[in-house]
This record gives structure tokens, C-alpha cells and sequence, in this order.
């Protein structure tokens, strides 16, 4: 490697909501950074997911008056990348651009627990659109937990939003206090912009963007949660436990051994005050203190920083935090 040369690396977090993208040279500094609110996981829609990573970098690469010749490194961090079929026609895409060569891919998640955690002191918890737990094992590989699909996976935004529109859906058999089951459903028909549930309902099934617009109601739905309505309470405990079980499972699995219980917080999902606490009160039988850990710089830097620990290029979190001070 040319040390006189300035190397620049394009990192990429594609997922299932939402695209991060950045550009940063071997010294940290940030050269451009694009976000569009696009879902990425390659599994659940893999052409138009493929079209979209593909047009986030091209996008990217304008905005800093780049081309794909200037950037050493394409590190691209992807949900639904373990789908062999997915990956291979994303691998074409990028043999299209001239850049696969030049290429790392990873999962969205991989990146932020190995530049987090080098150990096995902790266990990342990813909770967004999707849920994973990652945690490493005494011989020091990664075990993980979850990321089966956003129909499998309980806890996960999307299968908080999925049963508060059942929990509507079925309100006719269901003892639910008629002021509050009111309120939950003013608010739903408000945000998806309906007058009808069936209409709000019909609407989201033919979306192709229908995994992330069901998992964006979450945030009111841990208002009206925080706020007491006890329909709401039900639905986020219910996805608490889900994700306790989880991180409980992920810890025997791998013999997790500290007296607390360290997490390393990763999604809009986990990254809310009342569903942590909803959390920790669903652990609190097995762990009774939790430390919480939060990424200090947008995910979008991670799949490059892994690729530039890989090259032997010394860079790391702290560099990218110095050269983006206010």
C-alpha cells in the first residue's frame, strides 16, 4: 500500500429500513455521508434492494465529486446477506461496476459487534425493523441469535407493528377497554394516513416497502405505552420478553459469565427508552444490573472500519469522532 497516497474507503449499512453510507479517508476524516430512508435486506426484495445499494453508492460518490476508481475500498455491510441467491446477483451487480474486486461484504450488524467488542464480555442486541443477538463463545467465535426473517422473528419493530394492527384487527373477541382501544386506533389510521383500518391494512400489503412502514409505528406506540394505555403496554412487554429470551438463550449458548449483563444497543427499536426499560424489567430475574453500551458514530462507519482493520490500516472509532467535532 502506498503510504504517501491518501486511501479512501466507502462503507455501507444496509438495513432492512434504513441506508447509511459514508466516505472517509485512512485518518478518519469524513469526506461525504448520504442517508436515504430506503430498506436494503437483500433476502425480503432482492432486486429492488440490489438496485438500490447499487444507486445509494453511485449517489454517494456524486455528492463527494468522486468515481468508484478513486475509493481503495468498498466495505458494504447488508441485511439478508447470508442468502446465498441475494448475494450472488448483488456480487454481479458489483462485477457490473468494475468495483467487486475491491469489495467486502458483511452483515449490518457483524461490523458493529466486532468493532465493539473484541471479547467476550459483552453481547450486541440489535433491535430495529428486524432483531439479532450476537455474543462470542470461550473459543472466541461469534454466535448468534435470531435474524432469522422479519416473519420469524418475534420482538423485532416489525412484529410490534404487525400486532398492534392484529390486536385492532380482532378487537370484537378481545375485553379491551373500549377509550383506550379508541385512542390506539386513532392513532394508527392518523399515521398511515387512513379512515379505515381494512383501507390502512389493504394499503401496507401492497407496499413494497411494507417492512419498514408497519415497524415506523412503533415510536407512537411506545408513547401512547409510555403515556399508560395498557393495550399498548401488552404489545411491548409481549416484545420485550421475546427479545429477553433471546439475549438469555444467546448467553447460555455462548457461557456468558460476568455477573452483569453488558449490551451493546444497536436499532431505532432498542435504542428507546421505554422498551429498554421493558427489557431490563424482562431480565432482571436472570440479571439483576444491565450496562448499556451505544455506538458513538452513525452505523454507516463500521462494515469500514472492520475493512480497515483487515488492510492493517490503524484507524478507529475515536479518529472519526476527532475530525467530526462541531
Amino acid at each position: 500500500m502506498d503510504k504517501n497516497k491518501i486511501h479512501k474507503i466507502l462503507s455501507l449499512d444496509s438495513g432492512a429500513s434504513n441506508m447509511r453510507s459514508v466516505i472517509f479517508d485512512q485518518s478518519g476524516r469524513t469526506i461525504a455521508s448520504h442517508d436515504v430512508p430506503i430498506g436494503g435486506n437483500i433476502t425480503i426484495d432482492c432486486e429492488n434492494s440490489t438496485k438500490h445499494i447499487i444507486s445509494t453508492i453511485s449517489d454517494l460518490l456524486n455528492k463527494a465529486k468522486l468515481s468508484y476508481d478513486n475509493i481503495e475500498q468498498f466495505s458494504l455491510g447488508v441485511a439478508g446477506i447470508s442468502n446465498d441467491a441475494a448475494r450472488e446477483l448483488l456480487f454481479r451487480r458489483l462485477e457490473e461496476c468494475n468495483i467487486s474486486s475491491k469489495t467486502h461484504l458483511t452483515s449490518d450488524v457483524n461490523p458493529i459487534f466486532e468493532m465493539n467488542c473484541s471479547d467476550n464480555s459483552a453481547v450486541l442486541v440489535s433491535v430495529g425493523t428486524g432483531c439479532i443477538c450476537l455474543g462470542r463463545n470461550m473459543e472466541n467465535k461469534i454466535e448468534k441469535i435470531g435474524g432469522l426473517g422479519l416473519e420469524e422473528d418475534a420482538g423485532s419493530g416489525f412484529w410490534i407493528g404487525k400486532e398492534l394492527i392484529l390486536n385492532l384487527s380482532l378487537s370484537k373477541n378481545e375485553n379491551y377497554n373500549e377509550e383506550e382501544f379508541n385512542e390506539l386506533l386513532e392513532m394508527t389510521l392518523d399515521f398511515f394516513d387512513s379512515t379505515e383500518l381494512n383501507i390502512a391494512i389493504d394499503k401496507l400489503m401492497e407496499s413494497s416497502d411494507k417492512y419498514r412502514k408497519i415497524a415506523s409505528i412503533c415510536n407512537p406506540l411506545f408513547e401512547l405505552a409510555k403515556n399508560g394505555n395498557e393495550i399498548a403496554i401488552s404489545i411491548v412487554q409481549q416484545a420485550s420478553q421475546h427479545i429477553a429470551e433471546m439475549i438469555i438463550f444467546l448467553c447460555d449458548q455462548i457461557s456468558y459469565a460476568n455477573d452483569d449483563l453488558i449490551l451493546i444497543a444497536n436499532g431505532g427499536v432498542i435504542n428507546n427508552k421505554f422498551f429498554r426499560k421493558s427489557l431490563a424489567d424482562a431480565l432482571s430475574f436472570d440479571f439483576k444490573h444491565i450496562k448499556w453500551l451505544f455506538p458513538t458514530i452513525s452505523s454507516a462507519y463500521y462494515p469500514g472500519l472492520m475493512s480497515a482493520k483487515m488492510l492493517g490500516i490503524k484507524i478507529d472509532v475515536n479518529d472519526i469522532m476527532k475530525y467530526n467535532k462541531k
